[in-house]
């Protein structure tokens, strides 16, 4: 009985929040299937979603590639949204990784690598506590990208998720991001207990771009019972990245 208390207890302390739209997007670090480095094509989706919490997978930072720009920095002036970078490593004289765009304030945010087998690329989980601007209710946002290649190292990323929303029980939780795994992978069915998936119950194709057959992105709310998903889709942008954007509005209750 205290133990279902303990559960219990914070859901009931917690404020109701109206609609929370959430994108997540792997944008290729800003380059499109054309070739072409456009940040202000990837800006267009994201002001065009009118999301509130924004998950980026490969984000370059001031690297060669893309000529030394600031790409948050620039996201964050073309859309108006509040920027957090997370590096997973040092790339090209500059850094990769994960990042957050807000749309409100972002607080006590932390980068967690995720175990990582020998010769496999760094991955980690961008961590923050944020606060949007009409939402009464902090929320923890996860923002992560995990390996193409190694069960292991996805698996390690659904146990390091699981272990930051673990570690932060008052708050509800929102993870997104690129999995590299199709919804029957068992990294994807670990999180699946607990976490609310988008999509559930039918799949949202967003890789490859311009044919997209599998589901390799995904937006996660937790605690599940706390969360009511009103609608989930993929965005119907094929050119300026190597994905698809995935949209999800939810309400906290």
């Amino acid at each position: 009985m205290r133990a279902l208390l303990a559960l219990l207890l914070p859901l009931l302390a917690w404020s109701a929040c109206p609609e929370v739209r959430v994108l997540t997007y792997n944008i290729h670090h800003g380059e499109g299937i054309d070739g072409r480095f456009d940040l202000e094509r990837i800006a267009r989706v994201i002001q065009n979603s009118h999301a509130d919490i924004v998950a980026l997978q490969e984000v370059d930072q001031r690297t060669n590639r893309i000529r030394r720009a600031d790409t948050l920095a620039e996201l964050a002036r073309m859309t108006g949204l509040q920027p957090l970078f997370g590096k997973s490593m040092n790339y090209d004289r500059g850094e990769y990784g994960n990042a957050l765009l807000i749309r409100g304030a972002i607080h006590n945010h932390s980068v967690h690598p995720i175990p990582t087998s020998p010769g496999r690329e760094p991955r980690s989980i961008l961590r923050a506590e944020v606060r949007l601007h009409h939402c009464p209710q902090p929320l923890l946002v996860l923002a992560t990208h995990w390996d193409h290649q190694s069960q292991t190292d996805r698996l390690a990323g659904a146990h390091l998720a699981n272990q930051l929303a673990n570690a932060s029980p008052s708050l509800p939780a929102l993870l997104a991001g690129d999995f590299n795994a199709n919804p029957a992978n068992p990294a994807v069915k670990l999180l699946s207990g607990s976490w609310l998936i988008s999509g559930a119950a039918a799949e949202l194709h967003t890789f490859p771009v311009e044919q997209p057959n599998i589901q390799i992105d995904y937006i996660l709310a937790r605690p599940a019972a706390a969360w009511t998903l009103v609608n989930a889709k993929v965005l119907p942008e094929i050119l300026a990245s190597d994905h698809r954007p995935l949209l999800a509005t939810l309400r906290l209750h």
